[in-house]
Formats: structure tokens, sequence, C-alpha cells
């Protein structure tokens, strides 16, 4: 049985304007493994309501992944509505949540 390790990483949760799905899943995908996206987000900020024209896109990547992220969306948030929320997170098999090491481990298959 294989012996359970905790690897702590940063957890990116993006809340945005769906038209910027795509635009942002693809600097993710840069950056992580991969990303979650759930869709038809509503709620309320300093740009007022939104019903349903929003998302939010999730993932997990190292500290290091996080500020080339940060970067690409500081610039977007400054023109459109969203927010981003970085917290730390505990997962198991941290190692498919790098991009350097998961592409290692996906070759051995």
């Amino acid at each position: 049985m294989r012996r359970r390790i905790l690897n702590t990483m940063k957890r990116l949760e993006i809340v945005l304007e769906r038209d910027q799905i795509d635009m942002v899943c693809g600097v993710i995908c840069d950056h992580a493994t991969g990303y979650t996206v759930i869709p038809d987000v509503r709620g309320f900020g300093h740009h007022g309501h939104h019903h349903d024209d929003m998302a939010v896109v999730v993932t997990v990547v190292t500290r290091d992944h996080v500020d080339p992220i940060l970067d690409v969306l500081l610039p977007l948030l400054d023109r459109r509505s969203g927010v981003v929320l970085v917290s730390d997170v505990s997962v198991l098999r941290g190692e498919y949540f790098v991009p350097e090491i998961k592409d290692r481990l996906t070759a051995k298959r």
C-alpha cells in the first residue's frame, strides 16, 4: 500500500466573466496540469450584481507557478469584473499537480 503524503500547494479560484474562460484556461495550461470550470455562477461585488454571466475556474499549482499566472490575470482584472483567490491547500498525489513531474509520469505509462 502506498504511503499517504500530503503536499502543500496553492489553489487558485478565478471568478471571471464567461467570455474570458478560454483565454484564462489557456494561461493556466501553461503553468498547471489541469483545471475545473464551474459555469453559471452569480454574485455581487463592486461591479454590481452578476446573474449567470460569470464562471469560476479552479486550479492547483506549485508556489512557483502562481506569479506567472497572476502576472497575466492582473491586467485583465483591471479592465473586467472578477477576482482571484489564492489559498494554501494540501493535496494527495502532489506530483500530478507539477507539470514538470507529471510529464515524466505520463511518459512512463
